[in-house]
């Protein structure tokens, strides 16, 4: 059974962001320790938690990015403003501009998330250009 092109851009799309989400989690984020031990844990089960909510969040943006997009011109048009949003959020998070204050995997997650909130629309208009 042949898979619908716009699923599997989600699929790909959702893969790639929960992934990067995940490499975050490993390598920047600092898990408290828990109560009655002295070392911190291992963020190897906080990286699989974030992968696996990340990619259901994700693919849920995905899919609600391409039913708006199918409301004609103006889906279209609002959906492309989300991409304009979502590259300067990521721009704006990842030099400081936004959320200066934040420790540097809450900051990335923001970069990830606004990233993938970007780059859905243009694959999306393409692929439906195709």
């Amino acid at each position: 059974m042949p898979v619908d092109p716009e699923t599997a851009t989600i699929a790909l799309v959702s893969l790639c962001g929960a992934v990067a989400v995940a490499v975050v989690t490993r390598r920047h984020y600092e898990p408290p320790p828990r109560d009655g031990e002295d070392e911190p844990p291992e963020p190897v089960f906080e990286a699989v938690v974030f992968f696996v909510l990340a990619g259901g969040l994700f693919a849920g943006l995905g899919y609600a990015i391409a039913t708006v997009g199918r409301w004609g011109t103006l889906g279209r048009v609002a959906t492309l403003l989300f991409s304009l949003v979502g590259c300067y959020s990521a721009y704006a998070t990842y030099t400081g501009r936004i959320a200066d204050d934040a420790d540097p995997a809450s900051a990335l997650m923001g970069v990830v998330s606004a990233t993938v909130l970007g780059v859905y629309p243009p694959i999306l208009f393409a692929l439906a250009q195709l």
